[in-house]
């Protein structure tokens, strides 16, 4: 099920992407992408939880850009 918080994890996910791409810090991404999890956690998809727990981030937004 696709919800604000998902969608923002998802927004999130493609910005830390886009700055590792540039060269750019990445700090700001992962605190709230950690924050953005536990929010989700109760209601996520096993996958997505499991992908996002071991920081599998490439998947994790792979995960919700099928959704």
């Amino acid at each position: 099920m696709v919800t604000d918080t998902t969608l923002e994890l998802k927004q999130t996910l493609s910005t830390m992407f886009a700055r590792i791409e540039a060269g750019e810090d990445i700090t700001d991404q992962l605190l709230h992408i950690d924050t953005l999890a536990q929010e989700i956690a109760p209601t996520a998809p096993a996958m997505l939880k499991h992908y996002l727990e071991r920081r599998s981030y490439t998947k994790a937004l792979a995960f919700l850009q099928e959704m």
